[in-house]
């Protein structure tokens, strides 16, 4: 997931695009433009790492969606020949 470059950040769904099952997606476009606000007024002045520590810290929040999404999805087993839950079962394993 590339959510920062030379220059330029990403946030929103932008930067991570969330199942909208899981209810995170405002959530985590509001902590990203929180977070990314200060980083590039520190960018700005020099803090060369700012941008870097804003792309790392998106990078854990990713990592923790994706392991819930793997756990909650995983639990549902009624509609296995459902195409929408085949796919999710598939991307999950």
């Amino acid at each position: 997931m590339a959510a920062i470059g030379d220059h330029w950040a990403a946030v929103g769904d932008a930067a991570c695009c969330f199942d909208p099952l899981s209810s995170q997606g405002l959530f985590n476009a509001l902590y990203g433009a929180l977070k990314l606000a200060p980083a590039i007024a520190s960018s700005l002045t020099g803090d060369r790492r700012a941008l870097a520590d804003y792309g790392e810290r998106l990078n854990a929040v990713w990592t923790a969606y994706r392991r819930q999404y793997s756990a909650f999805y995983r639990l549902e087993r009624r509609w296995p020949d459902r195409c929408f839950w085949r796919r999710r079962q598939t991307l999950t394993t």
